[in-house]
């Protein structure tokens, strides 16, 4: 069984006078939460979940991994394992 691509779960959570939402993507299990006001229309907070879905999907593309640094040689050091501050 497919989901289809904007299939999005929402748990909303009464919490005071907020709600707590958390919002997950049926196709991935991506998940993101956020707090809203607690007169907010579901449709509004559906709509949020799923920006806010899309926001960290391409911060998360963007990032792209950055090879780890290698230890800068200090001239007249040896070793390497010191800290230098």
């Amino acid at each position: 069984m497919t989901t289809p691509p904007d299939d999005i779960l929402l748990e909303i959570t009464a919490a005071g006078v907020s709600l707590r939402v958390a919002a997950i993507d049926a196709a991935t299990g991506e998940e993101v939460t956020f707090i809203a006001p607690h007169g907010t229309a579901e449709a509004a907070l559906a709509r949020l979940a799923r920006d806010k879905l899309a926001y960290v999907r391409a911060r998360r593309a963007r990032a792209a991994p950055t090879p780890a640094a290698e230890p800068r040689a200090v001239p007249g050091r040896k070793g390497g394992r010191s800290i230098i501050a």
